[in-house]
């Protein structure tokens, strides 16, 4: 069998990325991802190993770059993924390579997964990071209560209603690279639903989420979820959950957390029937090459995407 490298292929190659991520690794890799990262990035190269004259599927990597003033770029890596019956030839190690001449000297980092987290360290310089791995906890939909949350000290507006450079501002209390850009756009994804928190006491924003469905899975992703305590992050995600639609249609919502902030699960449980309905297992590392860049992990009750943002 002879293969080929396409960059950038027809949306007809991701969207057996998609299929083939899901049915053997289940990713969460949603068909609108790659006109996201395209678009949203500062530069984005979706390379592809095909059977040559075909664009059947072997392997692929996602590379972004992402530009802030008066800091280097910074490139992230996703999508790293092989065929089962491709696997052990080195097809897909040759594109990370592909991807690692272009970062060159400038940090990158990476969501290395339960299996590979080591081998991304050992081989690829991947040795950076937090001590404590993310996890991925969620709650079937069967097994969820809407309990009255009363606390008048928290109300949360739809994010088209609050000042853009507010929500700015605060994201750059936990993300110190600004993602205005970024974050807009995954706010106007369809089937989403995005809020903002704010503290009446102060008339200041304490937190922020999107929920968004997984068409492919018919389930419920928080990406992101954030939130200065466990208080606000519940009128947050009740206001989410009473007004997402057809709620109760779907299977489960979950969570991406570090799992230092036992916060999220304290979240869910509050949501949950029986605390032992509430699942979480683990699921990934954030891993740099050059510079670990931190986040306030008590404020991070899940990530915004488990492919190229580190928070």
């Amino acid at each position: 069998m002879e293969f080929e490298t396409l960059i950038n292929p027809p949306e007809s190659v991701f969207e057996q990325i998609v299929y083939w991520t899901a049915k053997t690794e289940d990713w969460v890799v949603q068909l609108t991802d790659y006109k996201y990262w395209s678009t949203s990035f500062d530069k984005f190269w979706l390379f592809t190993v095909v059977e040559k004259g075909t664009t059947n599927l072997v392997a692929s990597l996602s590379l972004a770059r992402w530009d802030v003033p008066n800091d280097t770029p910074l490139y992230s890596i996703g999508l790293f993924y092989c065929l089962e019956k491709y696997r052990g030839q080195s097809i897909a190690k040759q594109l990370f390579q592909k991807a690692m001449d272009i970062v060159g000297d400038n940090n990158a980092t990476l969501t290395g997964s339960v299996s590979m987290a080591d081998k991304y360290a050992s081989v690829f310089g991947f040795d950076k990071g937090p001590h404590f791995w993310h996890n991925l906890s969620s709650l079937k939909i069967e097994q969820l209560v809407l309990p009255e949350i009363n606390n008048d000290q928290f109300v949360t507006k739809d994010w088209s209603e609050v000042d853009p450079e507010l929500l700015n501002t605060y994201d750059l209390t936990i993300c110190s690279r600004n993602r205005r850009k970024i974050q807009t756009d995954r706010f106007n994804f369809e089937n989403s639903l995005t809020k903002v928190v704010f503290d009446l006491k102060t008339n200041q924003i304490v937190g922020y989420a999107t929920i968004q469905k997984l068409v492919s899975k018919n389930a419920l992703l928080a990406a992101p979820f954030y939130a200065d305590n466990l208080e606000a992050a519940k009128v947050l995600l009740s206001d989410l959950l009473h007004q997402f639609p057809l709620l109760l249609s779907h299977k489960s919502i979950s969570f991406m957390n570090p799992a230092v902030n036992q916060d999220t699960i304290r979240l869910l449980q509050t949501f949950a029937k029986t605390p032992e309905d509430v699942q979480s297992v683990r699921s990934f590392k954030s891993q740099f090459t050059k510079k670990f860049i931190q986040s306030p992990d008590e404020k991070v009750y899940s990530v915004t995407d488990s492919a190229h943002q580190f928070v």
